[in-house]
């Protein structure tokens, strides 16, 4: 009978916690998948680093004098030289839907605008500059890659998630 007691207990503990979870905060950058061979780019030792360092402090600065809560967090990363934007976006779409993310912006504006479908039109013929976008909850996480016009096999990966 005890087991029995304690294994209900469990049960409706780690229901509990799902639950919690779910209304939480959501994720955070770090949880988020790396592309496989990407390095990050970190604040001290890279410029693009610097620079999201910056966003993320400003993001905050601004938040707070308006009181509008909610957060943005960037991470960069310096793509293999092999990677294009087909196995970039294959790559988070498989990964994200499989932890409940979905395309676009999600809510109420998702049901108005298919962003993807306008950054789909917008990526042809780009390859500089490609985006998606993916939310869950309160998150928007955009997936955007950068390739240096005067060197095509330096890649760049910004990943910007915005909590609300």
């Amino acid at each position: 009978m005890k087991k029995i007691v304690s294994l209900k207990t469990f049960i409706a503990l780690g229901a509990f916690l799902l639950i919690l979870a779910a209304c939480g905060g959501g994720v955070a950058i770090n949880d988020l998948p790396a592309y496989p061979g990407a390095v990050e780019l970190k604040a001290g030792s890279s410029q693009i680093g610097d620079t999201l360092k910056k966003n993320m402090e400003q993001d905050a600065a601004l938040r707070q004098a308006v009181n509008s809560g909610g957060q943005t967090e960037q991470k960069g990363f310096q793509l293999p030289a092999d990677a294009t934007w087909e196995k970039v976006n294959g790559f988070y779409a498989k990964e994200l839907q499989a932890s409940g993310w979905t395309s676009g912006l999600g809510g109420i504006a998702g049901g108005f605008v298919d962003i993807n479908a306008m950054m789909n039109q917008a990526n042809k013929g780009n390859e500089l500059f490609q985006t998606s976008v993916w939310s869950k909850g309160k998150q928007t996480l955009s997936v955007i890659m950068n390739t240096n016009p005067t060197n095509r096999q330096e890649k760049t990966l910004i990943l910007s998630l915005s909590t609300r």
